[in-house]
Formats: structure tokens, sequence, C-alpha cells
């Protein structure tokens, strides 16, 4: 009986430290926004650029991770079955940026013998920066956004160049990965 008590206690205990693990992470949250009145099924060519008009981070947006941020957005693309194309249905365009961000934690100590021990409130602050990669997909006869996904969170850089393509490839297979695969077309010539 002791043997079975112990087992459980571990795996409480292994359960409780996977929960405070996945609590504590630093991943990005994706989330993704669509125009209800497309059928984003019909869609097989794309192409991408940077978004217009848009100041961009100046570490985020540099000329380095836009090209990691297109060879990533193409290869996913294709991966989902689209064909790159310079005349395309739709149009791929991302963007980034990174906003100053404050968390204020307040730890309450207050208990029924803070007239003996003392008591108050303990506030601190903590400074972090916040990460946004943003996609927009646009159907190309009309210029009209019929996609938007995005990723956000705390974004720590990764420490070799592979691992930045990595991270930006992953991103953004995170980002499309609501987005529909392409159809194939059993009728066409192409």
């Amino acid at each position: 009986m002791k043997s079975i008590m112990k087992v459980t206690k571990s795996i409480a205990m292994m359960v409780v430290a996977g929960i405070m693990m996945v609590a504590c992470s630093q991943a990005l949250q994706t989330s993704y926004d669509y125009d209800s009145s497309v059928n984003l099924k019909q869609f097989k060519t794309f192409n991408v650029e940077p978004e217009r008009n848009n100041e961009q981070d100046p570490l985020l947006g540099s000329e380095l991770n836009k090209r990691r941020l297109k060879d990533a957005v193409v290869e996913v693309m294709q991966a989902k079955g689209y064909k790159l194309d310079n005349n395309p249905e739709i149009v791929v365009r991302f963007m980034t940026d990174v906003k100053d961000r404050q968390q204020v934690r307040s730890n309450n100590m207050y208990s029924p013998y803070m007239w003996w021990y003392g008591g108050g409130n303990n506030i601190s602050t903590y400074n972090y920066q916040e990460s946004r990669f943003i996609l927009n997909i646009y159907q190309r006869n009309s210029d009209k956004m019929i996609w938007q996904g995005w990723a956000s969170g705390k974004v720590k850089a990764p420490t070799k160049k592979d691992d930045r393509e990595t991270m930006v490839k992953n991103t953004m297979a995170d980002i499309l990965r609501t987005f529909p695969q392409a159809t194939l077309d059993t009728y066409g010539s192409k």
C-alpha cells in the first residue's frame, strides 16, 4: 500500500511540475482572422512580399530577417500545396514589430499576525519586449485582405544562424497552420 502511495505521489508531482513548466513557458501565442465570404480553398498560387507602407522594427524588420521570413513563408505555403507564381491569385505580406511592455506583480503579505510580523504589499514591475509576426493574405485581383494570422509574445533571440532560421520557419508554420491546404484541380491542365 505504501508503494502505491509513493508512486501516486510521484506521478502527481510530475503532473504538477509539467503543468508549471507549460504555464511558465515563453511560447508565442498565435491567432487568425478571415473573411468568411471568401472561399479560401479556391486559391492555388501565391507570392510573398513585405507589407506596404509599414515601419518595421529595425532588428526584426532587417534585410536579413525579411529574407528569412520570405523564405519561411514560401517553404510553408509550398508544403501546403500552393505554387509560387509571379502572377498569383493571393499575395502573402508580412510584417514585424516590437512593443515595450510592463508587467506589475503584487505579493500581498497581509496575514492575521501582521501586527506581530509587520505586513504590507510588495509591488514589483517587470519590463520586457513583446514581438509580433503578422501575415496578411490579400486576393490579388481586388487587393482585399482575406486572411490574417499573427504570433505574439516574448521572443528570445536564438544564438546560432540555424536556430534563427528554424525559429522563423516554425513561427510561420504555426501562424499558417489554420490556413487551408491548396486543393488539387483534377480537371485543370496546369
